[in-house]
């Protein structure tokens, strides 16, 4: 499993220019602390990095852009809704909601009746008969087997319950996000977007999971 970044981000922000991720900074001037985002090749390299243009952004007018495209996109794209409910869909996968089956139960229920028969009847007779070793492993790997089944089903139906949840909470955020969200929202960004490139000058390019690309001004300075 990956690990996923505290700042979605991280993940998504890079330089358009060497196509290096972006990388969060903690500048202190004058005694105040304020957030940058800066190119990670420019970072490392400085003038000699193969990007020259790539800006260095304050978190904040950043954070505002961005939730600007979203609220923009959300508000003029009757379709947005319906496509990014589907992507969400199609990416966690179309897990079935069926009930776990009974029969499981009752199969290995059976089958442990049968090995204590089958012990009892081998006890009566006072000594191991022939084909006893082979019939109760038979019965046990039959046992084992159908345990597995069901467990998988068990897992499959937790991970059905979490994928209605997950739809639930996709469906409750996205009535937050009308009317205006002006609080940027890592959880959502990270929902909603799929990559964002930093373009010199003051241009971001969001490309958002549903499939929609749309710029946006971001202001800057170096």
């Amino acid at each position: 499993m990956s690990h996923i970044s505290k700042y979605a981000l991280t993940e998504i922000l890079v330089c358009s220019e060497c196509g290096h991720p972006y990388r969060r900074q903690v500048w202190s001037k004058y005694g105040q602390k304020s957030a940058v985002w800066r190119c990670e090749n420019r970072l490392k390299n400085g003038t000699k990095a193969s990007c020259k243009n790539s800006p260095t952004l304050k978190e904040e007018p950043l954070h505002n852009a961005i939730m600007t495209a979203i609220n923009n996109v959300v508000e003029n794209n009757g379709d947005f809704i319906g496509a990014f409910r589907e992507n969400v869909i199609r990416v966690m996968g179309g897990y079935s909601t069926k009930d776990i089956p009974t029969e499981y139960d009752d199969q290995i229920e059976s089958l442990q009746k049968e090995m204590l028969s089958l012990i009892e009847e081998n006890a009566k007779q006072g000594a191991v008969a022939e084909d006893f070793d082979d019939e109760y492993k038979r019965i046990s790997e039959e046992i084992n087997e159908l345990k597995k089944a069901k467990l998988r089903l068990v897992q499959e139906k937790k991970q059905a319950d979490r994928y209605e949840q997950r739809l639930m909470e996709m469906d409750s955020t996205l009535k937050t996000v009308r009317p205006q969200v002006r609080e940027f929202d890592e959880d959502l960004v990270r929902r909603l977007i799929k990559s964002i490139k930093v373009n010199k000058g003051e241009r971001l390019g969001i490309q958002f999971e549903s499939g929609i690309v749309m710029d946006q001004i971001v202001d800057y300075y170096d």
